[in-house]
């Protein structure tokens, strides 16, 4: 009889112990809103705008000053292409990470580039506004 008590007990300690770590990670003492990707429409409704969502893409509008930074976000994998707003009829962008590395993109006018999801951030190098299209995938 003692065999099957301790076996019984055994069962209850495992399944206790397997309910316990099947908690959610993070634990609940990091608030929700940390864990939350910043979008960027979300996170620059000034230079973002919606131009078309469906199921399969989203594509947004990113118009830019010269010299203007968007702050810092989290994009999906998709395609930019150049619109190229002004007299260069260029885009002329850095691309920037958190960590402080940086890339620069140089497209002309209807040139398009393929860009792997990433947090960052965008400045326009040029000294003319400069516009894009980023159609991103879901």
């Amino acid at each position: 009889m003692s065999a099957l008590w301790l076996i019984v007990i055994c069962f209850l300690a495992t399944t206790l112990c397997a309910q316990v770590r099947s908690r959610e990670f993070p634990p609940d003492i990091v608030p929700p809103e940390v864990l939350k990707g910043k979008d960027a429409l979300t996170a620059d409704p000034q230079h973002y705008k919606l131009e078309l969502e469906n199921d399969h893409m989203r594509v947004l509008r990113l118009i830019l000053k010269a010299d203007e930074v968007s702050p810092v976000h989290d994009d999906r994998d998709a395609l930019f292409v150049c619109i190229a707003a002004g007299s260069e009829k260029a885009c002329h962008l850095r691309l920037t990470r958190p960590g402080g590395r940086s890339q620069d993109i140089h497209m002309q006018a209807g040139e398009s580039r393929w860009l792997y999801a990433d947090t960052r951030s965008e400045k326009n190098l040029g000294s003319q506004p400069l516009e894009l299209l980023v159609i991103e995938t879901k």
